[in-house]
């Protein structure tokens, strides 16, 4: 009898389990700008590859292969590219919140990473970026 108590416990306890993500699975990125004033728009490459613009109150969403990866905003002549490089494990999502920096000569488009909360949270009411790719 207690046999047949236990294999089902047993069987449950299994199917109750989330599996991990496999290797192959593309870990997602999501990079994100909130309103600013007179902001510009970035060019968003990822491994070398642009993949998408962002503009103030826009967002990015992004398959990203497992591994290493160099995620750049470039603009122009007159702006200082920024690259961030990230290790990308399948499955994940990861946030990275956009805040154009401007100097007296030159702008930057800063990349700053944020907790899936904190990303989440902020995202309300920012529209998606027209024409996201997939980085795979």
């Amino acid at each position: 009898m207690k046999a047949h108590v236990f294999l089902p416990a047993l069987l449950l306890g299994r199917w109750a389990e989330v599996p991990p993500p496999l290797q192959d699975a593309p870990a997602h990125l999501v990079i994100y700008r909130q309103r600013e004033f007179n902001g510009s728009a970035y060019a968003i490459r990822i491994n070398g590859q642009k993949l998408g613009v962002l503009l103030p109150n826009r967002y990015l969403q992004l398959d990203l292969p497992p591994g290493r990866v160099k995620v750049e905003s470039v603009r122009d002549y007159f702006s200082e590219k920024q690259t961030v490089q990230l290790e990308a494990q399948p499955g994940r999502t990861y946030y990275f919140k956009a805040v154009e920096d401007i100097d007296f000569l030159t702008r930057t488009l800063l990349l700053a990473p944020v907790s899936e909360a904190q990303g989440q949270r902020e995202l309300q009411g920012i529209k998606p970026a027209p024409a996201s790719r997939s980085a795979r």
